[in-house]
């Protein structure tokens, strides 16, 4: 699936410094927004979805951290439905932070931006959320680390939010969610060939987890009580709060 692009440890491709949106998509970063709504299910929903969840349970004026945040889509909505909220934009693709520079411009100091990876050292935050970059993380091992790093810079009753797309652990549920997958890229004019090419390419530095070992791997982390707040297709708004 496209990321928002980011990075994750030194053993994945995704967290190179080399590592570059555009390359791993095929298009220009300027043509990003528009093809990812042809090429995600339900992208704006996601999005949206995250951004209820956030008011409801974030602290006044929070301090947000976006890993992987790409063109900075999910931080101009979280900055737009929380106008006390400030937001860190930490991605590794040059070319990206570009673009999210530009776009977040007008919030001025509300955004932030840093040049690096999951494994660097992360900011203190309220809130961590991260859009469809993590999926470049390839075994639930590492993934399971990054949720550990991320537990420990939250504050207390802190939230992690995933964006992201998951699977399932019966190959059969997989089998429709690919299905579901395809029909809604072809509503948007992507046809079956292009479809399963991109899900070809993609699968190279993409890995879809199962849900239930996402969540579990959240719990293996420190957060007690991990939850699937969303889920349509394989579009998947999961996190948990920090509670100690």
């Amino acid at each position: 699936m496209t990321p928002e692009a980011g990075g994750c440890d030194a053993g994945a491709v995704s967290n190179e410094p080399s590592h570059s949106a555009s390359r791993h998509l095929a298009l220009d970063v300027a043509d990003y927004d528009a093809q990812i709504r042809r090429l995600v299910p339900y992208y704006g929903d996601l999005l949206r979805e995250g951004v209820a969840v956030m008011k409801a349970l974030a602290p006044p004026a929070p301090r947000v951290l976006d890993l992987g945040g790409g063109t900075g889509a999910l931080a101009e909505a979280v900055l737009e439905a929380l106008p006390e909220a400030t937001v860190t934009v930490l991605d590794v693709d040059p070319e990206m932070l570009a673009v999210a520079r530009g776009r977040l411009a007008r919030f001025g100091g509300r955004a932030v931006f840093v040049a690096g990876r999951f494994t660097d050292a992360l900011p203190l935050s309220d809130v961590v959320v991260s859009s469809l970059a993590l999926h470049h993380v390839p075994d639930i091992a590492q993934k399971t680390a990054i949720f550990r790093a991320v537990n420990e810079v939250l504050y207390d009753d802190g939230l992690f939010l995933n964006l992201d797309a998951t699977m399932s652990a019966d190959p059969a549920l997989t089998a429709l969610a690919y299905d579901h997958w395809l029909r809604e890229m072809g509503a948007r004019g992507v046809g079956e060939a292009e479809a399963r090419g991109y899900f070809a390419a993609w699968a190279e530095e993409d890995t879809y987890l199962p849900l239930a070992d996402e969540l579990a791997a959240l719990r293996a982390a420190g957060f007690p009580h991990p939850e699937c707040f969303w889920r349509r297709g394989p579009a998947t708004a999961y996190g948990a709060r920090k509670i100690d």
